[in-house]
């Protein structure tokens, strides 16, 4: 990895491709869930279009690091993971074989966006994006037709049924799920809001030249989404920036919190109804302690589950469903596993060490990199709260942003020139 942090601008092939790829990702992620999903000569479109991603991704860890052997293992594995998954019937070894080494590439791609400087020539393009998104979630509140809908996965096409909710008391309200927290042109809610957090944290953590119409668009998607997530992820950062970051970040914030009270003023004009379903205590906690109650009763340690459940939790909200998955949060799943917890512990101080020790590396020698790497690193914490997210190429992009310190520290030999120029500095 070279130690330059500012971005690539001779424009060549790399050039487009180092732009288009992550704006490929997220517009995948609209496709290939549906019921009836697109097709190119009988190949879904969405996997198409997810392996120009990987190439897209190969390409540009391949110009990093085109010196070394590795990268190319990297994609050949991948490639004969996935071959032997459809060839030979689908063995569950050689998906989540091809499960992690595509975690693994997009780790990689994320880390080298963020130390390379790529992340400033994505910034605009995602902003685009968002605003495009904007506009659709609009007209599918508005109720322009199914057609708004075409995307969707959160719904079966009879449950797609829309109403006028224009001005509408919550007396008289009627909507869907779909219709009232609108999914854009991304397949659902929690799609959305991994794209919103992720594009939220590159920003706001620019200390200079943020783009003002960028957040208009993203509080205006903020509000239009209600996803809880979102505005649990945006306060963690915003506190974040109040407490740490610099002047102009301080006023960023303030600006954003500001904007966002203009857009739920406004929200609550045209849609009263809306409004008042869900900014009540009971509506705005529901998800969370749906979410909260699945980890507690996945636990194993069923006497921490028992004391939670009966003091806390006693008495909040509870989704059992038969036709629904049992899973609801990320780490539902490591509840599952908590009588490992002391192994868990350790790996977790381990972790923690070479963290703090890779965080010191990287804000000595790129300082610029440290708020973008905090705030990514909270979206890779907070995000699978709200759903299971693991097998999102997006995710691990996000954690190649958010795990950069490790990445700092592991491959430091490539910073040798920094490190002696700034003798005083040890690890």
């Amino acid at each position: 990895m070279q130690n330059s942090t500012k971005p690539q601008t001779r424009k060549g092939l790399i050039y487009y491709v180092i732009i288009l790829t992550p704006c490929i990702l997220i517009i995948n992620i609209g496709l290939g869930s549906q019921l009836d999903p697109f097709t190119i000569a009988g190949f879904p479109l969405s996997q198409v279009v997810n392996w120009f991603v990987i190439l897209g991704a190969a390409v540009i860890i391949r110009d990093t690091y085109n010196n070394k052997l590795w990268p190319l293992i990297l994609i050949l594995l991948i490639i004969f993971s996935k071959l032997g998954s459809n060839v030979l019937g689908g063995p569950a070894i050689f998906y989540l074989f091809y499960r992690i080494m595509l975690s693994a590439l997009f780790l990689v791609l994320g880390a080298i966006y963020a130390h390379k400087g790529y992340y400033r020539l994505i910034y605009k393009p995602l902003l685009v994006i968002c605003f495009v998104n904007v506009i659709w979630m609009v007209f599918q509140m508005l109720n322009l037709g199914d057609w708004t809908q075409f995307l969707t996965t959160e719904a079966i096409p009879a449950q797609r049924i829309t109403y006028d909710i224009l001005f509408v008391p919550l007396e008289t309200l009627r909507t869907t799920g779909i219709q009232s927290r609108p999914t854009g042109l991304l397949r659902s809610n929690n799609a959305l809001s991994g794209v919103l957090l992720f594009v939220l944290a590159i920003h706001l953590s620019r200390e200079k030249r943020i783009l003002w119409w960028g957040t208009v668009v993203l509080c205006a998607m903020i509000v239009l989404a209600s996803a809880r997530i979102v505005y649990t992820g945006f306060v963690l950062m915003g506190l974040m920036l109040l407490v740490k970051g610099s002047r102009y970040q301080k006023i960023h914030i303030i600006y954003s919190c500001l904007t966002i009270g203009i857009m739920l003023w406004l929200y609550s004009i045209f849609f009263p109804g809306l409004f008042d379903s869900y900014w009540t205590f009971d509506s705005f906690f529901y998800s969370y302690f749906i979410r909260l109650n699945n980890i507690v009763d996945n636990m194993s340690l069923t006497g921490i589950g028992w004391y939670l459940k009966d003091t806390f939790l006693e008495g909040t909200p509870v989704r059992h469903s038969p036709t629904e998955d049992p899973i609801m949060s990320g780490y539902t799943i490591f509840a599952k596993y908590m009588h490992y917890w002391p192994y868990f512990l350790v790996l977790f101080l381990i972790f923690l060490f070479y963290y703090k020790k890779g965080f010191q590396l990287q804000r000595y020698i790129f300082p610029q990199l440290t708020w973008l790497s905090i705030l990514c690193l909270s979206v890779f914490i907070v995000y699978p709260t709200a759903v299971p997210i693991f097998r999102s190429s997006l995710y691990w992009f996000i954690g190649g942003f958010a795990l950069l310190p490790i990445f700092t520290i592991v491959q430091r030999h490539y910073f040798r020139r920094e490190l002696l120029n700034r003798k005083r500095f040890t690890i």
